[in-house]
């Protein structure tokens, strides 16, 4: 029994250890969705297209908090009823599709910025989702707007990746025959932490005061629209719920709703001694998980606290995993778990690290005696 139980383990380390350089490229010592999680909570307005949104008056930890990035890099862009092209800085996944960094990208006249030119200078704001063009399109502020002679738009990608953010303002802008008092926005799309998640969008408001009937989104279209104009994730349509210093943020779906809450080591504890030739219960917590997909579980123990040559065992989707040390197995070992959902591979590291002992189990005589009387 004792000899076919080393067997075991000795094939068990080897195929483990076999597979350790595979596995740790697959897994990052920070999961990203770690900084972005706060738990699920519904947006008070609504959903659409693939995307949830928040405002800036609201309390959910999605919400965003409006901060005016001060623009750079002028374009010298100005006129009435047109548009210009960009081409994108990263890659972007807008309402499910997915365009590669340098695709055209246009930016209009009349507040609406997209993948398509079709309809781009349309100074008629609609009501979302339209199959008439334009589409594909972010309507940070769809209305009868101008750049007239001495508007400006800028254009800049800020930070670094993989949280570049890009930047497209308007400022000063003007609703149409309405030169003497201008307006403010501007649009950040924030670089996707996976291919198989929507980019982030975000609307920023500084001054949308120039014409009093016209202020505050009366007259204008915020929203996104698919690429067929069938679906769409619309803030608001003519509706004067738009004001100054204000901010909002449109997060994809999926990236929410299948985000992993924390979790932690249970078994062995931290600091706790164990004995070879002992069946050895690691155990920890399930992660809190609401999403479309399956939650799967890893564990890595390692004789080195920096886990550089670690033994990996797959879970599957059970919280726990029996193991035996042999008598060349003593010293000090830290373990820890990385769970990762299935739908979209969000994933996440436990809240800790544990460490433990092993020493040799010391057997008097006495027991030794009523182990061969067993025989």
């Amino acid at each position: 029994m004792h000899k076919v139980l080393i067997y075991i383990l000795l094939v068990s380390v080897s195929v483990f250890a076999a597979a350790t350089v595979s596995v740790q490229e697959e897994y990052p010592s920070t999961s990203p969705a770690a900084t972005l999680w706060s738990g699920y909570e519904p947006p008070i307005f609504g959903d659409g297209a693939g995307y949830y949104f928040w405002d800036s008056q609201e309390t959910s930890s999605w919400a965003p908090t409006y901060n005016w990035r001060t623009p750079h890099n002028p374009q010298g862009w100005h006129g009435d009823d047109t548009y210009w092209t960009l081409s994108t800085p990263f890659a972007i996944r807008f309402c499910g599709s997915n365009h590669a960094a340098g695709s055209n990208f246009y930016v209009g006249s009349n507040g609406i910025l997209g993948f398509m030119s079709s309809g781009m200078d349309n100074p008629i704001n609609q009501n979302l989702p339209s199959t008439s063009a334009p589409n594909n399109i972010m309507a940070a502020f769809w209305d009868n707007l101008s750049g007239y002679t001495n508007g400006e738009i800028y254009v800049e990608t800020a930070g670094s990746a993989p949280t570049r953010k890009w930047c497209i303002t308007y400022s000063p802008w003007y609703y149409y025959e309405a030169a003497a008092d201008p307006i403010e926005f501007q649009i950040l799309i924030h670089e996707a932490p996976l291919t198989t998640v929507n980019n982030s969008v975000e609307f920023r408001y500084k001054d949308v005061i120039g014409d009093s009937w016209r202020d505050n989104g009366f007259s204008a279209t915020v929203g996104l629209e698919n690429s067929g104009g069938t679906d769409a994730v619309q803030y608001s349509y003519n509706q004067e719920i738009i004001p100054n210093q204000f901010s909002i943020l449109f997060v994809d779906k999926n990236w929410v709703d299948d985000q992993l809450g924390d979790f932690n080591l249970l078994t062995p504890e931290d600091g706790a001694e164990v004995y070879t030739g002992e069946t050895i219960n690691f155990t920890w917590e399930e992660a809190s998980y609401g999403g479309h997909g399956d939650v799967t579980y890893t564990l890595f123990m390692d004789d080195n606290p920096e886990f550089s040559s670690p033994l990996v065992f797959d879970r599957g989707g059970v919280t726990w995993f029996n193991y035996v040390f042999g008598d060349d197995d003593t010293g000090n070992y830290w373990w820890k778990v990385y769970a990762e959902e299935d739908d979209i591979g969000i994933s996440k590291w436990c809240e800790d690290v544990f460490e433990f002992l092993v020493t040799g189990v010391s057997v008097d005589e006495t027991t030794w005696g009523q182990i061969k009387a067993e025989y």
